[in-house]
């Protein structure tokens, strides 16, 4: 079975999220642009806050390897987020880059959080949220606890059988 590489210290890019608005289009079309195989398909439904939204966020997912990460195309359903939003206003396309962290405390320190899932971690502390970076990066950061990154990550390296 193939492991991804270990990520770093401290913190690092494991992922790409793109918004689509047709799932299976949108793997379709990264395929053909990007040469992307080996999709696995996982869909969420959790709770969360975005901005002074909070409720229930449910979306159709789709992961691919891409090269030393992956990408997560998302495909907003249910609830106010900010996956939902970027479709809205400006299209389809990246709007966050995934960051795995050790410190996500002190690596959101300065910059707002506008999107929060109510996934933690072992301490109870965050495990997910999502920087406006919007207006400094072009995109949203993604913070994620190390550990669920890494078993993130190799779901999606692992080869179906």
């Amino acid at each position: 079975m193939m492991q991804p590489p270990p990520l770093p210290p401290g913190k690092s890019v494991y992922q790409i999220g793109v918004v689509v608005a047709d799932l299976e289009a949108g793997m379709e079309r990264y395929s053909r642009l990007f040469g992307l195989t080996g999709w696995k398909r996982m869909d969420t439904d959790y709770q969360a806050r975005y901005r002074d939204w909070r409720g229930r966020i449910a979306n159709r997912n789709a992961f691919a390897q891409w090269g030393a990460i992956h990408l997560e195309m998302i495909e907003p359903g249910i609830g106010e987020g900010n996956a939902k939003e970027w479709l809205r206003e400006r299209g389809e396309g990246i709007f966050h880059i995934g960051i795995a962290t050790d410190d996500l405390d002190r690596d959101a320190e300065g910059t707002e959080i506008v999107f929060e899932t109510d996934t933690r971690r072992p301490d109870g502390g965050r495990a997910i949220v999502h920087l406006d970076t919007v207006d400094s990066l072009g995109c949203f950061t993604e913070l994620t606890y190390r550990p669920m990154a890494e078993r993130l990550a190799a779901w999606v390296a692992t080869p179906e059988d």
